[in-house]
């Protein structure tokens, strides 16, 4: 059996668990639907692996061999396929685009309703399938030369498109009521709109009232029903929205763009000079030296951690 035709069985399968009436399957739609789209991507590369090359572009080890001629000829080994963040490394080096943030949360997503989430319903994921229905439309049509409709057959791609414009429909209608609230930035109303539920994983968030400040409601999930005020729910929103960059701060090096707010326990938006939970604006120049004050250095404003360290001493 071809990559392919395992590829369109798998997300088959995953559509087929998704309608099932027994929730225990849920778990194995996200799994296969994932799985299936990972085999797309394998399956490109196989496309692209030259001939006799024991399709060498999905194997994770590649080693050179001289054949009769004495020319190097790159040849995969043994049976381990590569994984996603290979698959990432050899598309981008093909010049082969793909949504890898769609694709990073759809992985998330299964792997959190797999292991984490304690609701899980046919609507929390709705999401991941949404999201896959982009990545897959997408890559048949645009790297496979395909029409996804005719690949993945009528009743499967009827699926996809139905779950698509449901979980559309109501993700704009959650982002409308959050639109007419009242932030303390904009970059906060941001982090509402692409923050997913942490009891059920999806992303349907609606506010209990409209046309009101954002600290004074309630923030409902559609999916899974809980409900939580702002002041409990605006710093996991802002951890998740923020998430990558902080990790990129810690690993790569560069500036962060959040810290602890010197006012209250929450988090503060150091490029956007302002705390998420209470509006804090905070001091960012020292007014002993005129430095900035850095990110990890906020808790001492109005001056910066030297600044504050000699004055202390002085005391």
């Amino acid at each position: 059996m071809s990559i392919l035709k395992n590829a369109i069985d798998s997300i088959a399968i995953g559509l087929e668990d998704y309608q099932s009436p027994d929730e225990r399957r849920i778990v194995s739609s996200t799994r296969n639907i994932f799985a299936g789209i990972l085999l797309l991507f394998k399956h490109k590369l196989c496309e692209l692996s030259p001939p006799d090359s024991d399709e060498a572009l999905i194997k994770q080890r590649v080693l050179p061999e001289i054949d009769v001629t004495g020319a190097v000829r790159w040849i995969g080994k043994g049976n381990k396929t590569v994984d996603v963040q290979n698959i990432k490394e050899r598309f981008d080096s093909l010049g082969i685009s793909i949504d890898w943030k769609r694709v990073d949360n759809i992985n998330k997503y299964r792997n959190d309703i797999e292991h984490y989430f304690s609701s899980r319903n046919t609507q929390s994921v709705q999401q991941l399938i949404s999201d896959s229905f982009l990545i897959i439309r997408d890559f048949i049509s645009e790297h496979l030369s395909e029409d996804p409709k005719q690949l993945l057959g009528d009743d499967a791609w009827g699926v996809l498109i139905k779950v698509n414009e449901v979980y559309e429909k109501e993700k704009t209608t959650c982002v409308e009521a959050l639109e007419t609230l009242s932030y303390f930035n904009d970059e906060i109303l941001n982090a509402f709109e692409s923050y997913s539920c942490a009891k059920c994983g999806s992303g349907l968030i609606t506010p209990s009232e409209r046309n009101v400040e954002a600290i004074e409601v309630e923030y409902t999930c559609k999916s899974c029903g809980k409900a939580l005020p702002y002041e409990d729910i605006v710093k996991p929103v802002i951890s998740d929205y923020f998430g990558s960059e902080v990790y990129l701060a810690h690993t790569q090096g560069g500036e962060l763009p959040i810290t602890d707010c010197p006012e209250c326990d929450g988090i503060y938006l150091y490029n956007e000079g302002i705390c998420s939970s209470c509006g804090h604006v905070a001091e960012h120049e020292c007014q002993r030296c005129s430095s900035t004050i850095q990110p990890e250095e906020l808790y001492t404003e109005p001056f910066c951690g030297y600044c504050a360290h000699v004055m202390s001493k002085d005391d």
